[in-house]
């Protein structure tokens, strides 16, 4: 991507954020990307067009995820959420645009609950494995892995929204303790 058109995005998403859609202009997007308004329509020809480019840029591959479990529930549950936390994070900003004005942003709400819902699929299908395997008891995988999925949301909309004011423990901790609770409970 052109440096041009990465800053025009980064200060639309800035804007996006701290102002919402209606209230940004792409007078005020050209400002702050030290562009001119012209350059915007150029590319992007409008703030939807904006928006659907910035929305393109957040693909992932769940495929690889999978790829990287061991056969160890404990071990494995902590690699699924690790990447689940590092991709909300990765999102961050997106994820807090589709809160800002969730009406006007259905397209970025289904473009938001796309990535957590193939993950949780993964997630069924690798308990789903685990359960044929005799690791853990057959039948609730979809259960238990809102319950995980629940978890791992929890933490990081906390965070996003109140830092460490109330939950002062590291990312890190967060997971294996979490993860360890979890694994006793559907073990």
């Amino acid at each position: 991507m052109r440096s041009t058109n990465k800053r025009i995005l980064d200060a639309a998403t800035q804007l996006l954020v701290k102002k919402g859609y209606r209230a940004m202009t792409t007078k005020e997007i050209a400002e702050k990307a030290n562009v001119s308004e012209a350059t915007i329509f150029r590319n992007f020809k409008n703030k939807q067009g904006l928006v659907e480019v910035l929305l393109s840029q957040y693909s992932s591959n769940q495929g690889s995820i999978l790829e990287q479990t061991e056969g160890d529930l404990y071990k494995d549950l902590l690699h699924i959420g690790t990447c689940l936390l590092e991709e909300l994070e990765r999102r961050k900003d997106i994820i807090k645009i589709s809160f800002r004005e969730p009406a006007m942003f259905q397209g970025v709400i289904n473009h938001v609950t796309e990535y957590p819902q193939c993950m949780k699929q993964l997630l069924v299908d690798y308990l789903k494995t685990m359960g044929e395997k005799g690791v853990i008891q057959s039948g609730d995988e979809a259960e238990h892995a809102d319950v995980f999925m629940s978890i791992i949301f929890g933490y990081f909309i906390h965070r996003l929204h109140l830092g460490d004011r109330v939950i002062s423990m590291s990312q890190e901790k967060m997971l294996e303790h979490s993860t360890a609770l979890f694994v006793k409970g559907i073990s």
